[in-house]
């Protein structure tokens, strides 16, 4: 078997562990005990590739940066097209999963760049601001470039950010409706405060597995018509300059 064959098995199918040792300092997720961010060695772990999306400046890459364990700052730099990042949680003692987060940026006149990502996620988070009324409006479009770029059926949780601020022009009730009206799972959150900054990843990791459990075809890398489709060859094709960004 060719080694880009081999990377490709690997890739989309899930991993059973060896190991058959418990890890007795396990942390425990408190929203919800089923959770965690540390892997069980006897777990079956499922690789799913997420993107976040969203407007500029609603908080993506400080939201993806909590949920990776940093500190919050009010200013962060980000690629052109993208960045990505790797993170594993437990979703129940015997399911774990293994998360590539990519963060786009939601500059306008990067979105042809941008769409590329769209094509094999499996989860996508789309961020909005609640005191940025136009960050919601705009949720139509960023929904309308989903169904018009991705290549398979992804499952989205809708999050409005940035709770924390006392001038809200978006309600949560506003937020919910739309996320019903378009079939979404719906997260509030405060990156600077840290409010639900894991449960749009944990959301997603949940409903990914428990398609995937019973529709085996819904795996990593299907990558129809892109044979050498690589998270590093990606990042680093677009990787020529930094620009403000989220």
């Amino acid at each position: 078997m060719k080694e880009n064959e081999k990377d490709k098995l690997r890739q989309s199918t899930p991993i059973k562990t060896n190991s058959t040792d418990d890890n007795p300092n396990q942390k425990r997720n408190k929203s919800n005990p089923n959770l965690s961010h540390e892997v069980i060695l006897t777990q079956t772990i499922y690789q799913l590739r997420i993107i976040l999306i969203g407007d500029s400046n609603v908080g993506k890459t400080s939201l993806v940066n909590r949920f990776m364990g940093y500190d919050f700052e009010s200013n962060y730099k980000c690629t052109i097209s993208a960045d990505f990042k790797i993170k594993s949680i437990s979703i129940s003692s015997e399911i774990g999963a293994e998360l590539t987060v990519w963060d786009t940026c939601g500059q306008e006149r990067f979105r042809s760049m941008t769409r590329q990502y769209f094509k094999d996620a499996q989860g996508i988070v789309l961020v909005y601001d609640v005191g940025e009324l136009e960050s919601f409006n705009n949720l139509s479009v960023w929904l309308k470039e989903i169904k018009n770029n991705s290549n398979k059926d992804p499952e989205i949780v809708l999050v409005g950010n940035k709770i924390d601020l006392e001038d809200r022009k978006v309600t949560k009730e506003k937020g919910m409706r739309f996320a019903e009206k378009n079939n979404l799972m719906y997260v509030e959150s405060s990156s600077k405060e840290g409010i639900n900054v894991d449960s749009p990843f944990e959301k997603l990791a949940t409903a990914l597995v428990n398609k995937i459990k019973e529709n085996p075809e819904y795996n990593l890398n299907k990558n129809e018509g892109n044979k050498n489709y690589d998270d590093r060859n990606l990042i680093e094709k677009n990787r020529e300059k930094e620009v403000k960004c989220c």
